[in-house]
Formats: structure tokens, C-alpha cells, sequence
């Protein structure tokens, strides 16, 4: 089952790359759980339930130009996890600053799809949550 959840979170980013927010939602469970990451400036906290979850994804839309996710990494970490290391780039609408962010998502997978997930803004936190170093 492992690899079903790392196909699973790479469709998810794909959908959202190739068709928007609205595919990227389809493979979220409608209990979902989200945690912002924790001490960013857009630390919203728990959100519960993909109407919480898609307003936080959207303010980071409408925040840039030319927003995007691109995935560097997926791994199986065990436990229906996957970690999902990815770079966010974009220009601020406001100041005109470019941003490239590398960070890191925990997604937990059922029934093939997204019933948790975990940002961290350090890979190297990421990675001991699951109980790996670097």
C-alpha cells in the first residue's frame, strides 16, 4: 500500500500544477486535517474540513503571481505517510518579490486519499517527525 500513497500525494500536487485548486481537492478525504506550519507568518493553526483547508491554500494563490509547487522528493514513511518535500515559487502581488520556498509536507493516506496533513517549514523537522534524520 505504501507506494499507492506516494502515487496518491504525487496526483494530488500533479492535479493542482496542471489543473488548479479545484482538481487538487478531489483527492482530499472530506475529514481532512491540515496543520499550517507552525511559527510561519501564515500560521493559521488546525483546519478542519477542505472548505478551512482550500480558503488557506487560496490566500496563498491570491497573495502571488505565477504561484506554484513543484515536488522534489516523495517518500513512504510508513504508517499510510508520506513525505512530500517540495519547493514553492512565486512573486508577491504586493511587493513584487520573488519567493522560493523549499518546505515540507507529512500527508497520511487512506482509501487513497489525504486525511492528514503536517507543514513544516524545515525538511530536517519533517524528517524527525517521522522519526528520520537527514
Amino acid at each position: 500500500m505504501s507506494q499507492e500513497n506516494v502515487e496518491v500525494v504525487r496526483r494530488m500536487v500533479q492535479a493542482f500544477a496542471d489543473e488548479g485548486l479545484d482538481a487538487y481537492v478531489e483527492l482530499w478525504d472530506p475529514d481532512i486535517d491540515w496543520r499550517a506550519a507552525e511559527g510561519a507568518i501564515d500560521d493559521v493553526g488546525e483546519m478542519h474540513g477542505p472548505v478551512a483547508v482550500r480558503r488557506y491554500i487560496q490566500d496563498w494563490i491570491d497573495t502571488f503571481d505565477d504561484f506554484g509547487v513543484v515536488v522534489e522528493e516523495l517518500r513512504d514513511v510508513g504508517d499510510d505517510r508520506v513525505l512530500a518535500i517540495q519547493r514553492l515559487k512565486g512573486r508577491a502581488k504586493l511587493s513584487g518579490t520573488e519567493t522560493n520556498l523549499r518546505f515540507a509536507v507529512v500527508c497520511t493516506v487512506r482509501d487513497g486519499k489525504v486525511v492528514r496533513g503536517r507543514e513544516y517549514l524545515r525538511v530536517e523537522d519533517a524528517l524527525e517527525a517521522v522519526g528520520l534524520r537527514e
